[in-house]
C-alpha cells in the first residue's frame, strides 16, 4: 500500500519557465496528501541565454525552511550535452540535492521545444536522433539518479502522429534502457502527457521492455510549473507502473526510496 506519493518533478521560480511559488506548490501538496521534489533546471550553453541556470546557493537558502516534516525535497533537472557534462557534474556535486534528473532538451544546438529542430526532418529521422542523443548522453552524465521523460519530443513534434512507438524504435529505446541500467540511472515515468490516454497506451511497451530488462523502478513527476499541474496524473501513473511491472519510488539524498 501507497503510504505517501511524491510528484518527483516539479518546477518553481528558481526555474526560468517556471513562476510557480515554492508556498502555492506546499499548499497544494498538503491538499492532495504528497510529498514534492522540487527540480530546478539547470542547462547549460542553452541555445541563445543563460536562463536556463540558478544559483544552488541561493536555491537552499531559501527552501531548507521548509524541510520541517520530510515532505519537501530539493531535487535539479540537469539538460544534457556533451560540451556541458564535466561543467553539470562538478554542479551537481557542490550541492546536497536530494535527486538528480538528467533529461534532453538541447539537440545539435536546438531546443526540441521549438519547431526549428524538426525542419526538414521526418518523423522517423527526428526521433532516432533524438533517441541516439539520449543513449550517448547517459553514461556521460552518469552522476544522475533519474533519466527524464523520454518522451518529451512527443510534445512540440510536428506531425500528425506524435507517439513513441517502441516497435518503430526498438534499437534506440533498447540502448537507452541498457545505458540507464548499467549506470544506475533510473526512468521517470512523467505525467505532462497522461491526459491524452492514447500516450499511456503507447508508453506501456515502451516502459514493459525497460523491465524486461532488468529495470525494477521509476519515479513519478507531473512536471509541474504552475500549482494546478501539481500531483497530476500521479494516481494514473501507479496504475501505468504495475502493468509495466515496476514500484514507484523517489529519491532522498540519492538514496532510491520505494512508495510501496
Amino acid at each position: 500500500m501507497i503510504t505517501i506519493l511524491f510528484d518527483c518533478h516539479a518546477h518553481t521560480e528558481f526555474s526560468a519557465d517556471s513562476v510557480m511559488k515554492l508556498t502555492d506548490a506546499l499548499d497544494i501538496a498538503q491538499k492532495l496528501n504528497i510529498g514534492l521534489i522540487t527540480t530546478e533546471h539547470i542547462d547549460f550553453d542553452f541555445p541563445g541565454s543563460d536562463i536556463y541556470e540558478f544559483d544552488p546557493i541561493e536555491y537552499f537558502d531559501h527552501y531548507r525552511k521548509y524541510q520541517y516534516n520530510n515532505s519537501l525535497l530539493l531535487g535539479v533537472e540537469i539538460g544534457m550535452q556533451k560540451q556541458t557534462a564535466v561543467r553539470s557534474k562538478i554542479f551537481s556535486q557542490q550541492s546536497p540535492f536530494d535527486m538528480i534528473i538528467i533529461s534532453q532538451h538541447i539537440i545539435d544546438g536546438y531546443d526540441i521545444y521549438y519547431p526549428e529542430y524538426f525542419y526538414g526532418k521526418d518523423k522517423l529521422t527526428a526521433y532516432r536522433i533524438y533517441l541516439q542523443a539520449i543513449a550517448d548522453m547517459i553514461s556521460l552524465h552518469s552522476f544522475g539518479d533519474v533519466l527524464g521523460h523520454i518522451d518529451y519530443i512527443c510534445r512540440k513534434a510536428p506531425y500528425d502522429d506524435k507517439e513513441l512507438y517502441y516497435n518503430d524504435f526498438a534499437p534506440y529505446i533498447d540502448k537507452i534502457w541498457q545505458t540507464a541500467l548499467v549506470n544506475n540511472v533510473i526512468p521517470e515515468i512523467n505525467t505532462r502527457r497522461f491526459s491524452n490516454d492514447i500516450s499511456i497506451k503507447t508508453l506501456i511497451p515502451v516502459y514493459r521492455r525497460y523491465h524486461e530488462l532488468g529495470g525494477k523502478y521509476a519515479t513519478i513527476g507531473s512536471d509541474a510549473h504552475v500549482p494546478a499541474s501539481l500531483g497530476s496524473g500521479l494516481k494514473k501513473a501507479c496504475i501505468f507502473l504495475k502493468k509495466c511491472g515496476l514500484v514507484p519510488v523517489y529519491f532522498k539524498n540519492h538514496q532510491l526510496i520505494p512508495m510501496l
